[in-house]
Order: structure tokens, then C-alpha cells, then sequence
């Protein structure tokens, strides 16, 4: 690859790109923009730097892939800044989709982009999905990991493929060499046109109104109640405090700031994304729920001076409860609480009284976010009969 700078004074209006640094793929044949800058010697010392970056210029160290699978895991599970069970899937991606596909004894300085599009891509795709078991008390307690007859599906393959140039790029930061074309690939739009989508289940709304209104428990009706109207993640709700929740003012309002990790434990201040932290507005019904179950609750768990509103609950007994109260009523219910989080969010759309930009920030989403529209929109009062005879009036 070649990279140098081009002079762009007096060609455009805009004073932040006097000067561009482009660079010439031999391999693609095609001329790429790196970057646009004010002064020269801010173009100068950026190209210098990518020059740096190249694989001819990076330090063919005879380092085999074992080796640094090894210390690349070690640099992962000792970084902070990650939540422990995102550190345990990334890990997961490397020891499971990744260095079982690549020969451990071989010397990264050798692997090329034509290996790794030639030959990882393919056996990432016949990958066989990997299941956690755990294990009896008998057995010594703990768990296993076993594969399963089944591939990955879309999103976890371009996960792994996401963590492989994540690991490019810890190589290059300490300048050993790994094909920088690895860190520009991408699947083409149509490449996962043959995969099957798995649809996503959201209850009826009035199926859920049957729920709400027939629970007699003020713990699972205010923590049914909490779900279905304000979104939120199984997690969140379950990691909820009695300082979070304020029912005094004019609007009651309930602070998102805490979690529950996939093991249950209480996480203080720690959320999925910045943006998961979020202040949301409640109704009248479910602030007199929760403060009749406040009331009523004797022991409250606490953990490190934080109050639980839900006490003891986990995320496995809040499924239990929500599939047993729809089983008394003869109604089907998939999972646990979170396809609440689906229902709630299209329950909003299809009203269209909640602008869609508070919508999506009572949920934790971004303004540009694309996941409420790729999964979570549905008819809700979807009428099948109505819907037939539409059909048939269109041509008669």
C-alpha cells in the first residue's frame, strides 16, 4: 500500500481540508481518502504514522498463534473497562470460533488476507454453536462447554468476525505482523440471504392486560406491571433500588442506574451502554403498584448499602413466574420478561402519543439506534380475520 499527501488548498471552500493524505491498495487496485486536515505537517505526521502501520513495516516476530491467542486473552480478561461477562464472550469467541481454525504452531508473521478469507472465513461458517452446561452439585458443581449440531447464526458470526479484527489490531498495536485488509473486510449485503431469520415473539396486548389484571401478587404485578410499560431489560428491572424510584414528585419517575450480571449479581452503576442510563416517567397505576408492594416489603435484600426493590428475585424465577401466571389464564409465553421490552416499545409506536425519539430514550437506545426498527415493531391488535377480508376486497 502507498500512502502520501495531497495538496488541496484552493480547490474547496472548506479551510479543514487543505491538505488530504490518500493511499493505493496494490491488492483491490483502488485509491482510498485516510483522512483531511487544516496544516501540513498535521497531513505529514498522520501519513507517517499509517506508513508505520503497513505489514511490510511491522516486525515479522516469530511469534506463533498460540502464543499470542494466549497473551491476547490474558490482555482481555485483565481489562476493567469491560463488564466480566463481555470479557467471558470474547474470550469465548477466540477459544471456541477462532484459534481452533487457525494451526496454533504456525507464525502469525506468515498468515495472509487470502488465509484468512480463503480459508477461516469458510470454517467459521461451518462452526458449530457451543452450549455452557452446568454441572450437578454431585459432580463437584461448575460447568462445561459442549458443542452442539448446530451452525452460528447471522449475528454471531459477524460477532466472531468483529473479535478477529479486534485482535488484528492488538497485533499491529504492538507492531507485529497481521494483514491490515482483515481490518476493511466486510460480508456483502447479500451474503446472508440464505439464513433463516428467527422471529421474534411479542405477546398480544390483550393477552397482556389478562396478566396485568389477573395477578394478585403486589411483588409480580408491580414487577409485571414495570416491565410492560416502561421496557426496560430483565436486568435493569431486577437491579432496580428504593433510591431509584421517585413517586413524590408531580410525575413519578424511576432512575435506570444498576444491574443484575447473567449470574445474578448486583452491579452498582454499571449498565449495558452510557446511554442505558436514563431517567423514565411512569404512569399513576404503576407508581401506586410499586409503592403498595414497597410497603409490604418486610426484608428487602440489600447488597453494598443498595436496597433491591424486587429483593431476591433472578432473572430464571422472574421467567418462572410470568410463564405461570399466563399458564392459569390457558396463554402461551415465551422466555421471561424481556419480550416485554418488545411489547412496550411497539405498544408506544402503534399509539403514537410518545414521540419516537422519547420513545426510544425511555428504552435506552440512541437517536440513530436501528434496533427498534429491525426487531421490535409488531401489530400488536393484529385482527387475522379482518385482515383476510381486506385481502379479498382488493381485486372484487
Amino acid at each position: 500500500m502507498k500512502i502520501w499527501v495531497v495538496d488541496n488548498r484552493g480547490k474547496t471552500k472548506k479551510q479543514s481540508s487543505n491538505w488530504i493524505v490518500r493511499a493505493y491498495d496494490e491488492h483491490t487496485g483502488k485509491t482510498k481518502m485516510l483522512g483531511k486536515f487544516e496544516f501540513h505537517k498535521q497531513a505529514e505526521a498522520y501519513a507517517a504514522e499509517k506508513k508505520t502501520e503497513l505489514p511490510e513495516n511491522l516486525i515479522p516476530h516469530k511469534i506463533t498463534f498460540k502464543d499470542a491467542f494466549r497473551e491476547y486473552v490474558k490482555s482481555v480478561l485483565a481489562n476493567e473497562l469491560l463488564v466480566y461477562e463481555t470479557r467471558l464472550t470474547k474470550v469465548g469467541a477466540v477459544n471456541n470460533h477462532i484459534s481452533p481454525y487457525i494451526k496454533s504452531d504456525n507464525l502469525i508473521s506468515d498468515y495472509t488476507y487470502t488465509d484468512f478469507k480463503e480459508s477461516y472465513i469458510p470454517s467459521l461458517l461451518k462452526s458449530k454453536q457451543v452450549r455452557v452446561k452446568n454441572k450437578k452439585l454431585s459432580e463437584g458443581g461448575g460447568s462445561t462447554t459442549e458443542r452442539i449440531d448446530k451452525t452460528l447464526g447471522k449475528k454471531a458470526i459477524k460477532d466472531v468476525v468483529q473479535e478477529f479484527k479486534m485482535y488484528v489490531k492488538w497485533c499491529r498495536e504492538r507492531q507485529w505482523k497481521m494483514p491490515l485488509q482483515i481490518l476493511d473486510f466486510e460480508f456483502s449485503k447479500n451474503f446472508f440471504q440464505g439464513y433463516e431469520v428467527k422471529d421474534m415473539w411479542v405477546p398480544n396486548k390483550e393477552n397482556v392486560i389478562k396478566i396485568l389484571d389477573a395477578e394478585q401478587d403486589p411483588q409480580n404485578k408491580a414487577m409485571f406491571y414495570t416491565a410492560a410499560e416502561t421496557g426496560s431489560r430483565p436486568n435493569e428491572i431486577l437491579g432496580l433500588c428504593y433510591d431509584d424510584i421517585d413517586l413524590l414528585s408531580e410525575i413519578p419517575t424511576i432512575s435506570f442506574k444498576h444491574s443484575v450480571d447473567k449470574w445474578n449479581n448486583f452491579r452498582p452503576h454499571q449498565l449495558k451502554t452510557l446511554s442505558s442510563k436514563r431517567v423514565v416517567k411512569i404512569s399513576n397505576k404503576l407508581a401506586e403498584l410499586l409503592s403498595l408492594w414497597m410497603q409490604q416489603q418486610t426484608f428487602p435484600k440489600k447488597e453494598k448499602g443498595f436496597k433491591l426493590v424486587f429483593g431476591n428475585i433472578t432473572k430464571k424465577m422472574s421467567a418462572k413466574r410470568i410463564k405461570s401466571a399466563a399458564r392459569k389464564l390457558g396463554l402461551y409465553w415465551e422466555r421471561g420478561l424481556s419480550p416485554f421490552r418488545k411489547f412496550s416499545y411497539s405498544l408506544e409506536r402503534e399509539q403514537g402519543l410518545v414521540p419516537e425519539l422519547v420513545s426510544k430514550q425511555r428504552r435506552g437506545w440512541t437517536m440513530l439506534s436501528k434496533t427498534p426498527d429491525r426487531y421490535y415493531h409488531k401489530d400488536l391488535n393484529n385482527d387475522p380475520k379482518q385482515e383476510q377480508d381486506a385481502i379479498n376486497k382488493l381485486l372484487n
